[in-house]
């Protein structure tokens, strides 16, 4: 959708260079912007070269009479097209000394066909006064083509005098119309105290469409900043942009912006109704999968409810195993996220999930046990314990053995309501004596032992064994607790050895 936009925009501009009307050259739409600018700069470069010498003597003509005869003469015989093509070749303060006796109507026709590349020095040296004269008549004929050709061009002083003479939503135009796409987040530093203005006025005016357009021209970090503006407005401005995003198909531009917005931010556009719509996200998933998007999309997925992320998760399932490995391994460092979409995949998907060997690498696991410890996310990781192989329990046994003594009780608190105690339980049994040693003292000393003893059930009698194999390591409270619960399991030969404790 957005490149659509450029491409009019650069349409419009080259009709201008050509004097014909935009219509003419709509079999052109088809072009790349980067085509059209390169082709429009050639057409301009053919017409100065076979225009240099007569546009020379010209301006050696001008050099001869005073300014304000030279203006005169400008004005009236001339004529601004002509002006404008000698501009650059005038020296720039004699040039500046002729446009301050002009009209600022006569030097608004001039901008029109000024090429800012060949006047750069008489543009650097305009006057303040003629610079806001200049804008408001452009402005007050809304020719923001021209407006945003220049504002590409002239240095920082000349726009902050020239911007206060623009409405708020002139200011959306002219940054639409910028002939470098790349002045964009100057143009935006600019008007920093007028962003929520420009913003209210194009949700007021319905002009999303370009605000978008010139969103995807935006560096990373003025283009979040931009979204975060967005995002702390009314809702209603947030859902016209949504509205108009969705419309338009244009989450190519607005789910990049997610990776740099603010928490903040992210959490107020995933609360949004069409952000409950699973038609949405399930186009924003299938976006973040096709177009290299997927670490853009996991920020957001952060704040998805458990009903978005299944719907999120059963767009991603549908990828074939090598695609889910690729997708893994690029989100390495994002378990705070891959957990929660993990855990809403279908049982089958998860389990297919948790087969993958790329998940069963020493590296792979180490990450997501430090990240669930981090950012507290037992509750979501642990669920994962059950469907992994025994083969990744050494493995795990090392990562848990390397947790602090606060965040291994928090994920023994966690087990019981995850339904893997059993599977804990059997991972911590795989730990050297000395990292063993320290695991049951701490499980010993919880204040949730009774509760979590209570949870551990299994039925395989291996796994009692390798209980009752180390009971002279246990501590006396935690042996007895273990005891009453094997007698309730009926596992009544272990219950009596443990109770023995030799």
């Amino acid at each position: 959708m957005t490149a659509s936009h450029h491409t009019a925009a650069e349409i419009a501009r080259l009709a201008a260079a050509l004097g014909r009307p935009a219509a003419d050259l709509e079999f052109l739409a088809a072009l790349p912007p980067s085509a059209l600018r390169t082709f429009r700069e050639q057409i301009s470069d053919r017409i100065s070269a076979r225009e240099a010498r007569r546009m020379q003597k010209t301006a050696a003509a001008a050099a001869l009479v005073p300014p304000r005869l030279a203006a005169k003469i400008t004005e009236a015989a001339f004529g601004p097209v002509l002006a404008a093509a000698i501009a650059g070749s005038v020296d720039p303060a004699r040039a500046v000394a002729i446009a301050s006796a002009l009209s600022p109507i006569f030097l608004a026709d001039v901008a029109v066909t000024l090429d800012p590349r060949r006047a750069a020095e008489v543009i650097a040296e305009i006057p303040d006064r003629m610079a806001a004269d200049v804008a408001r008549e452009l402005l007050g004929r809304r020719d923001y083509l021209t407006m945003g050709r220049l504002a590409a061009s002239v240095p920082d002083d000349v726009l902050r005098v020239a911007l206060p003479h623009a409405a708020d939503i002139d200011l959306l135009h002219v940054g639409y119309h910028l002939d470098d796409p790349a002045a964009a987040d100057r143009l935006l530093s600019l008007i920093t105290d007028r962003v929520p203005g420009l913003i209210q006025a194009t949700n007021a005016q319905g002009h999303w469409p370009e605000a978008i357009a010139l969103l995807d021209t935006l560096g990373p970090t003025e283009r979040s900043r931009l979204a975060d503006e967005v995002a702390a407005e009314d809702t209603e401005i947030l859902d016209g942009l949504l509205t108009t995003v969705t419309t338009l198909d244009a989450w190519d531009t607005l789910l990049p912006v997610a990776a740099g917005m603010k928490p903040e931010g992210l959490r107020r556009l995933a609360a949004r109704p069409s952000m409950q719509d699973p038609a949405v996200l399930t186009t924003i998933a299938d976006l973040a999968l096709t177009h290299d998007l997927w670490l853009d999309l996991l920020p957001l997925a952060e704040h998805l409810t458990a009903t978005q992320l299944r719907t999120v998760a059963a767009r991603i399932s549908t990828e074939p195993d090598d695609v889910l490995t690729t997708l893994i391994e690029q989100a390495r460092n994002h378990w705070e996220t891959l957990f929660p979409v993990a855990l809403a995949l279908e049982p089958d998907a998860r389990r297919r999930f948790a087969s993958l060997p790329v998940v069963h690498r020493s590296d792979t696991l180490t990450t997501a046990v430090t990240t669930a410890a981090t950012h507290d996310l037992w509750a979501e990781a642990l669920p994962l314990l059950g469907i992994l192989p025994d083969a990744t329990h050494d493995t795990l046994a090392t990562a848990i053995a390397d947790l602090s003594d606060d965040n291994f009780i928090a994920a023994i608190a966690a087990a019981p309501a995850a339904d893997c105690t059993t599977t804990l339980v059997r991972i911590a049994l795989r730990q050297d004596a000395t990292a063993r040693s320290r695991s049951l003292a701490l499980l010993d000393e919880s204040g949730d032992v009774e509760a979590l003893v209570a949870t551990f059930t299994p039925t395989d009698s291996s796994v009692w064994e390798a209980v009752v194999d180390i009971r002279s390591e246990l501590p006396d409270r935690l042996r007895h607790l273990l005891a009453v619960q094997a007698k309730r399991c009926e596992q009544n030969e272990f219950a009596d050895l443990l109770s023995d404790g030799r």
